[in-house]
Parts: structure tokens; sequence; C-alpha cells
């Protein structure tokens, strides 16, 4: 018995921290981790949350309810994932038709030029460098926080098809995650694909824009930069 697939349209969730218009200064879209609600998510970027940024936080379309811990198991906290690992080839592309269509929409809300951030944390940082890989949607920077790119992913080749804009990797200085977020190796591959790469340390809490380092957002959009 083999599964077979059919393409089926769905309706998927975000949140945006603050409203496009012509005021907005800064675009970010955010890719979430494994098994993470986007409450917790955007607790973790509450520091970039400011009048002149847009915060867009899409939610992966594999959506189930995560039982609390303890002794009230009807509370239940609703997470996601970007991909399944038994189905990586057929949800990927899934991601990329979502999140092209949403980052239209946002970016046709906002003034022409606007500078464009992608930050993707743990797994969303893998849902990311396929998205943008695809290269039809204008980006300045990418920022890849606590990476966790699947063992079914063929990393290198991922990030060989991404654009030239500069990348930013951040690992932590905590025990709270496994190994495999540390950014020593990312940082070699993203170098050997022709990447610009920088590798920041950070604790854990909520991200900072002064933890990203100098020029996080770039000054112009992306039409000026190297494609």
């Amino acid at each position: 018995m083999q599964p077979q697939y059919f393409t089926t349209p769905r309706t998927a969730r975000y949140i945006s921290l603050g409203e496009p218009g012509s005021g907005t200064q800064h675009i970010w879209f955010c890719l979430h981790g494994r098994e993470q609600s986007l409450q917790d998510f955007a607790s973790q970027l509450v520091n970039l949350d400011t009048p002149e940024r847009l915060l867009v936080l899409p939610e992966g379309l594999s959506r189930y309810a995560l039982p609390a811990l303890g002794t009230t198991p009807e509370i239940a906290a609703t997470v996601a994932n970007w991909f399944a690992p038994d189905s990586i080839d057929a949800d990927l592309p899934d991601v990329t038709t979502y999140l092209d269509s949403l980052a239209a929409q946002v970016l046709a809300a906002c003034p022409p030029n606007t500078p464009v951030t992608v930050l993707g944390y743990g797994h969303g940082a893998a849902a990311a460098c396929r998205w943008l890989a695809a290269g039809n949607i204008p980006y300045d920077r990418l920022v890849l926080y606590a990476s966790i790119f699947p063992a079914e992913l063929n990393r290198r080749a991922t990030l060989a098809a991404l654009p030239k804009r500069p990348v930013t990797v951040i690992t932590t200085t905590t025990d709270s995650f496994t190994p495999e977020v540390a950014g020593e190796g990312l940082v070699q591959d993203l170098e050997a694909a022709g990447l610009s790469a920088q590798l920041r340390y950070v604790s854990e809490g909520p991200l900072t824009l002064a933890a990203l380092g100098v020029g996080a957002e770039g000054a112009s959009g992306p039409a000026a930069s190297e494609q």
C-alpha cells in the first residue's frame, strides 16, 4: 500500500505584530520552531516589536494540540510543525506556496523597497531557507536562530540555492538546546555556498536587536542588493 497525494487549498493562520502601512520601515517574517505556539514565539520577539517594525509570524500548516503537563489535561496548547519527516518532499512546496502568497500580500500593503528580514528559529530555519531558495520573494537579510535541518533535507544543496544575501547565524550560550543547533558547521556550509555569514552567541530569552549586531536591518530594499 503506497500513500497517494492530493493538492487542496488550506486556510493558514499568522500573527501580525504591527499593521502594514505607509509608516512601516522594516518588515520581518519570523518562522517558529517545531511544536512551538505562535504566542510563545511572539514572546521571544517582544524586544523587536516597535512602531516602525512589522513582524509577521506565520504558523506551520501542520497544526495540532499539545496537552499541557500536570493535573489539568483539558488545557492544551496549539502548536504546529512546518513538515513531517515522512513527507518533507510534499510539505515544503506547500510551505513555499503559502509563504509566497502571504509575503506578497504583506509587501503590497507596505511602502516599496521596505527592507525585509527573514528569521527562522529551529526547524523554522530550514523552512525559511527552502522558501527563500525558491527565489520568489525579495529580502535583504536572513537570520537563522538555533537552526535545525532535518536529516531528510539536504542542507548544503538548500544553502547553495539561496540568493546572495547576508546571513546571521545565532546560537545559544546555554545548554538548553541539543548540539545540533551549534552554528559553526552551518556558517562553514554558508560560506562554502558563497554567502556572507556571521556567527553570534546569545543567552536564552527574548531576542534583541543588539544580539543581531550592527546593521541588523538594511537601509535600502533588495532592489539595491546583489541577486
